[in-house]
């Protein structure tokens, strides 16, 4: 399937989704066709960011038969809604720690899952003494649910998966009934439901502020950041975790097989031959497990491959306390790994478009250019100074409370600015949606019955 078949594929396929939407005037089935359209975008990268005119469709189609929602005259909590909490992955963290911390502050927070979480996530909640909600309904059930449950807020606060049209909408009728709700960005990449609804959307990095200006139509924007996890960086060094015993010192990678692009891209394939088959040294990758595309690798490089899938957050962390430098995944990267990195005072290399991340002065800007950047570290180390002043601005700035400080401000009222330099002209905006082009990558979503081009 060459560009222009892959093209016209998704317009195709756009176009289906849309009409079927239009043409559909039962409420459950129009929620599901939209969270089909939300995740055909969202998983195939398209250049499609967002669909404010479909939004406001679908709220215009069902808003004459709402019933009406009034705030509750006294309203002091703070709402946290998610679609789905993982044990892996960035996002989640995000969350937990930001409503850990309000709690913690003396904030009255509470968190509602429109989908699933895992027992862990739930645990770890309901140890911090934070009420947990969930709405077991469906479709429209769901939607008149949370908007009563908003009724009783003082805020909102989404970290919503971006098909979530429900949490989406339940969202519109709450900004109608002067609620105020506030969407955290994790798309930054992506498409997404959401943002252009709400009454500020929280950046997580200079290129999400960039995107949500470019594509989203944000009524405001406030800095939220990546915070980094509450680490005590000398008790994770003592650890007792039997691959720490590893006779030799080991860089360490932490990502999925997505971020790796493993079965479309090749290139961290060839940094791993190079690292662990020319170099002789030892690579940790957590996330992926022994995934097909690593049976390739030479001999060499798959003796100095440590490859492990899922592990627990706090043992990740112990790991990479323990390790010599921290490789950032590419071709996607960032996230809180690299953030935990620099507040564990790692080394760190990565070769990728920029995020407009803090301390992105690790990037190397071409393939060869990491290889030599590794071959110096090698052999004369690391700037000390660099490594200090990295930790300290994560500490200042990208904590967890530096971080929850922001929100609360926001919610008074105040905006908040990105708080380091970055380069606009840096970053490409359309980099993941160029790269996904060059693939035959394709999901069309079951509802759709379109055959792909040979």
């Amino acid at each position: 399937m060459d560009k222009e078949q892959k093209s016209l594929m998704v317009q195709k396929v756009d176009k289906t989704l849309l009409n079927a939407i239009y043409f559909c005037r039962d409420a459950n089935k129009l929620f599901d066709l939209a969270r089909h359209y939300g995740r055909f975008h969202w998983f195939n990268l398209t250049d499609t960011w967002s669909n404010i005119d479909l939004e406001n469709y679908i709220y215009d189609l069902i808003a004459p038969k709402l019933p009406a929602f009034l705030p509750a005259e006294s309203r002091s909590t703070i709402t946290h809604v998610l679609s789905e909490g993982y044990d892996t992955g960035g996002h989640t963290p995000l969350c937990t720690g930001l409503i850990k911390a309000q709690k913690e502050h003396g904030d009255d927070v509470e968190l509602i899952i429109t989908r699933s979480a895992t027992q862990s996530v739930i645990n770890e909640l309901r140890n911090a003494r934070v009420p947990i909600k969930s709405t077991p309904a469906t479709g429209v059930a769901q939607m008149l649910q949370l908007a009563q449950a908003f009724m009783q807020s003082k805020a909102v606060v989404l970290h919503i998966n971006p098909d979530d049209i429900i949490a989406c909408l339940a969202t519109m009728i709450a900004e109608r009934a002067g609620i105020q709700c506030y969407f955290v960005n994790h798309a930054n990449i992506h498409f997404s439901y959401g943002p252009s609804q709400c009454s500020a959307v929280l950046e997580i990095t200079a290129s999400s502020w960039l995107s949500s200006q470019k594509y989203r139509q944000p009524k405001a924007q406030s800095f939220l950041g990546i915070p980094a996890s509450n680490i005590d960086v000398e008790a994770l060094r003592k650890s007792e975790i039997p691959e720490i015993g590893l006779n030799d010192p080991y860089f360490i990678s932490v990502g999925t097989p997505l971020k790796y692009r493993f079965g479309s891209s090749n290139v961290f394939l060839e940094f791993i031959e190079f690292l662990c088959g020319k170099m002789k040294q030892k690579l940790m990758l957590i996330g992926t497990g022994d995934h097909p595309a690593l049976a390739n690798l030479s001999a060499d490089a798959r003796e100095n491959l440590i490859a492990k899938g899922i592990v627990p957050r706090q043992q990740t962390l112990a790991l990479m306390a323990n390790a010599k430098a921290y490789i950032d995944s590419f071709p996607e990267c960032g996230g809180t790994s690299v953030v935990n990195a620099m507040k564990l005072g790692l080394p760190i290399f990565g070769f990728r478009q920029s995020e407009g991340m803090y301390g992105e002065d690790f990037l190397a800007e071409s393939f060869d250019q990491l290889c030599q950047k590794i071959k110096d570290f090698s052999s004369q180390g690391y700037d000390p100074e660099l490594l200090e002043t990295r930790r300290n601005f994560i500490a200042t700035e990208l904590s967890i409370q530096a971080c929850c400080n922001r929100l609360n401000k926001t919610i008074d009222g105040e905006m908040c600015p990105v708080p380091y330099d970055f380069d606009p002209d840096k970053i490409d905006l359309d980099y993941y949606h160029k790269k996904w082009v060059e693939t035959d990558d394709l999901f069309i979503p079951p509802v759709v019955q379109i055959n792909k081009p040979s």
